[in-house]
């Protein structure tokens, strides 16, 4: 394997990954400020924040995963190569990046936030808090999708190769 491979694989991951998190971004970024709407009283209580247009939302969403990787690539680059654990071959964790880049990659999304949504510093923490939230809500059901897809299919197959003699 040559050694321009790796990066060719990363680029191409971005080209198709930014814009489908943009745009699954989008959905649960107003997502997420329906669900503080909800609980602060609604959009045009005092403590609401604004529901932004899909594509402003787009492009929120869009300047938080690019903030957050190249951050995330210093962050890697600064604290090393990581650790590499007995008989792993070559993987190597690097744990100090990884603890560090969770609450910053928090940080980036409150900051963006609060600057493009005319917000507050704290009401942009709550509704990254519910970002988490909708997005924990979605991989779930997303699992349990998949998992129905995934015994249909075994069922089906197991029909179509009993009935076959197989």
């Amino acid at each position: 394997m040559s050694e321009g491979t790796p990066i060719v694989g990363l680029l191409c991951a971005l080209v198709i990954g930014l814009p489908i998190g943009t745009l699954i971004g989008a959905v649960i970024l107003r997502a997420a400020i329906a669900l503080y709407n909800k609980m602060a009283g609604g959009a045009s209580s005092p403590s609401g924040v604004p529901m932004p247009a899909f594509g402003k939302a787009m492009w929120i969403s869009f300047a938080i995963c690019f903030a957050q990787i190249v951050v995330g690539f210093l962050i890697a680059g600064l604290t090393g190569p990581g650790l590499t654990a007995p008989g792993a071959g070559e993987k190597e964790a690097n744990v100090v990046g990884e603890i560090i880049s969770f609450p910053v990659s928090l940080l980036i999304m409150v900051a963006i936030l609060s600057a493009k949504l005319p917000t507050t510093f704290a009401r942009a923490i709550l509704v990254t808090l519910c970002y988490m939230l909708v997005t924990l809500c979605f991989m779930l059901i997303s699992i349990v999708v998949v998992g129905v897809l995934v015994a249909v299919a075994v069922i089906l197959f197991g029909v179509v190769l009993k009935g076959t003699g197989i």
